[in-house]
């Protein structure tokens, strides 16, 4: 059984406090900083982080109709369940599972890691994917899709990593596949990570490499986690008479790091420190630069607590309404992502470490 314990921030150096929060989550990694995770102990959906679908697919000539009913989507023995049962709702045959971090947890760049069980069984199609939050390029595909991980149940041992993108107005995709050489991804948990910096993404299973992409915009916008079992369609096709339901998968822990090796080194300048180049941060007031960027105070689980989007030379105060403690403080800027630990305290306005 997982456990997970934190300590008061208050009076720990900040190194110290990271290494606390990452040995909180029960898993350190060399060179990563964690920043955000869900160890799901438990007992219930974190709704701070998650949203739990519910509706008829309406793509891909998917079966399911997603459910947020706890038959569907539960934690059990410490890992996320995301069901899929055998039952009439909503004019569909089957229900399922489907979760997404939209609008509670987005990321630019980093190290994006789930281990999971997988589902097995013709027509099922289990997924680990992330989505654009801002659409920034236009719809689907212009904006991007990346698919970490997906497993047709007709092919137990083999998952498949794509990213999508807009050619001219059509989809384009690069795409890399995995296969076990024995057993099925249903048969024991394994660790699917997603590697992303400025024009290049990697995929692992269990630390394994086998694929490297190599693609820059429509990658370099902020992207959000999901969750999901598809029931049948287009590609996995549909299920028949050897398909077992209930039908799970089981998702043990989803963590996002960031490089320990792009934390910013700050560089005094009357009081104020630069973050980016040519911002700046004094008396509790950051300054955004020479380019729009979003800015954005995080607790030390990833959840957001305030964030704005500022143009050249506007400002946002970091410290109103915010009580004290220890957060991430996280600058966008030119396709570039800045993060810093932010300490408010009783006797000072704020500290960038």
């Amino acid at each position: 059984m997982k456990s997970k314990r934190m300590r008061s921030a208050f009076a720990i150096p900040c190194a110290a406090l990271m290494a606390l929060a990452s040995a909180a989550y029960g898993q350190t990694r060399p060179g990563w900083d964690l920043i955000w995770a869900d160890e799901f102990n438990g007992p219930n959906i974190d709704a701070t982080k998650w949203s739990i679908s519910n509706g008829a697919s309406n793509v891909n000539q998917e079966l399911e109709y997603y459910s947020n009913s706890s038959k569907n989507v539960f934690i059990q023995n410490g890992c996320l369940v995301l069901r899929a049962i055998k039952e009439d709702v909503g004019g569909r045959n089957y229900t399922s599972g489907k979760m997404t971090s939209a609008g509670k947890g987005d990321w630019l760049y980093g190290r994006f890691e789930v281990r999971a069980k997988l589902n097995n069984g013709q027509g099922m199609w289990p997924a680990i994917w992330m989505m654009p939050t801002d659409n920034a390029y236009g719809g689907w595909p212009a904006s991007g899709e990346i698919d970490i991980m997906e497993l047709l149940g007709n092919q137990p041992n083999k998952i498949y990593s794509t990213d999508h993108w807009s050619t001219n107005g059509a989809n384009t995709q690069s795409q890399g596949t995995y296969t076990l050489k024995t057993g099925t991804f249903a048969d024991t948990f394994h660790v699917f990570a997603f590697e992303w910096e400025a024009g290049k993404q990697r995929m692992y299973v269990d630390d394994s490499l086998f694929y490297s992409g190599t693609h820059g915009a429509p990658f370099d916008k902020r992207f959000y986690f999901i969750l999901n079992v598809a029931v049948g369609g287009s590609w996995p096709g549909n299920p028949n008479a050897s398909t077992v339901f209930p039908n799970d998968m089981v998702v043990d822990y989803a963590r996002v790091y960031q490089k320990s090796t792009s934390t910013m080194k700050p560089s005094a300048t009357h009081g104020s420190q630069e973050i980016p180049p040519g911002a700046g941060l004094c008396k509790g007031v950051f300054k955004n630069g020479g380019v729009e960027s979003r800015v954005s105070l995080l607790d030390l689980s990833g959840r957001v607590k305030q964030r704005w989007q500022l143009g050249a030379g506007e400002t946002c105060n970091l410290v109103a309404a915010l009580p004290d403690g220890m957060y991430l403080f996280e600058v966008i800027s030119g396709g570039q992502a800045y993060t810093l630990k932010y300490m408010k305290s009783r006797s000072a306005l704020g500290r960038l470490f």
